[in-house]
């Protein structure tokens, strides 16, 4: 028994110390390597495929507006089936324009714009995504701020803010242009006639626009941008801190556009006022990104929202500048 042992382990040792054993061992390593390679392979096809299946995705929602961008809520679609070209409006006095800087009438008014009540913080400020554009909305202890003053006929309070701009292009965000140049986002804050309640409709209504331009990180608009991320799928609502409504609109008493339009969502009633500040605000690319993130109600991008440029037809666009020595009568084209 002590001999077979003896045999048998001698046999095991010649067997380690042997070639055999080395090409064993090296085709073993082999096969692990090749495992691990193959393995690793597969992960990178893997992701690869994802990523190009949220490309396509991408792809898609920049093409939405082609195919359907309906908000079933509302009826409202910007695509090109059912877009604006399709809806049913008034063929005259429509918004938005294309202001020529050019032709624009100089007007003199003997007040300036007066702004009350905008560096007050409201008492709670909500942001909401209604599927086609982002709304800013306040509730306040008492009056809401109102603009008056230039050649208004009555005060006007605010309603309501809301956002203009494209998936992929900042040369087509904006509804108005100046001079047949459009701007990555535009915002148009809503007012109503003081009185009148909180009904937008066809009279009595006042929308001060403004352009944004991509320049410097804007830190006053930071103070929505940064919780667009709490509304990005189409019906989120989320209320955020308060802060002076003045932070987004800048108040400017002089020198500023003005013609008689129409709100530009369905039915697009006319009579509404508009007030168009001449001087782009500043918006970084990761602050507009971030309004790109916003979702419709299919669950797609939001890739645009802007209704087209109107025939401005028979109406005037003036270029409002405050005298206070004007005593009325002098209108002439601008230099």
């Amino acid at each position: 028994m002590g001999i077979c042992w003896s045999w048998l382990r001698e046999l095991i040792c010649h067997f380690l110390d042997s070639h055999l054993m080395i090409l064993m061992w090296a085709v073993s390593g082999a096969l692990v390597m090749l495992y691990n390679f193959h393995s690793s392979i597969y992960l990178i096809e893997r992701l690869v495929r994802c990523h190009n299946e949220e490309e396509s995705e991408e792809s898609d929602t920049d093409n939405e507006g082609y195919i359907s961008d309906a908000d079933p809520s509302t009826g409202l679609d910007y695509g090109a089936v059912n877009g604006p070209h399709a809806w049913q409006t008034a063929l005259n006095n429509q918004s938005p324009i294309n202001i020529d800087t050019q032709q624009a009438e100089q007007m003199y008014i003997s007040l300036s714009l007066m702004w009350i009540g905008y560096e007050v913080p409201p008492m709670g400020i909500r942001l909401e995504n209604n599927g086609h554009s982002l709304l800013v909305r306040a509730c306040f202890d008492g009056n809401p701020p109102f603009v008056d003053g230039a050649d208004l006929l009555s005060s006007f309070q605010f309603h309501e803010i809301s956002f203009r701009w494209s998936w992929h292009d900042d040369g087509a965000g904006s509804e108005h242009s100046f001079n047949n140049v459009h701007f990555p986002l535009e915002m148009q804050c809503v007012h109503t006639r003081c009185g009148q309640g909180q009904e937008v409709s066809s009279r009595s209504v006042l929308v001060i626009s403004y352009m944004f331009a991509i320049a410097a990180e804007n830190p006053y608009l930071d103070v929505i941008a940064q919780y667009l991320v709490a509304v990005q799928r189409a019906g989120q609502c989320v209320e955020i801190p308060p802060f002076p409504l003045n932070y987004l609109m800048p108040p400017f008493f002089t020198g500023f556009y003005s013609y008689h339009g129409s709100l530009t969502e369905p039915p697009c009633h006319r009579g509404a006022e508009w007030f168009i500040n001449p001087l782009p605000l500043a918006i970084s690319e990761r602050q507009l990104h971030e309004f790109r993130k916003l979702r419709s109600r299919s669950g797609s991008r939001i890739s645009r929202n802007a209704r087209p440029v109107q025939e401005l037809g028979e109406r005037t666009v003036k270029f409002n500048i405050f005298s206070p020595l004007y005593q009325g009568g002098s209108v002439y084209m601008r230099d």
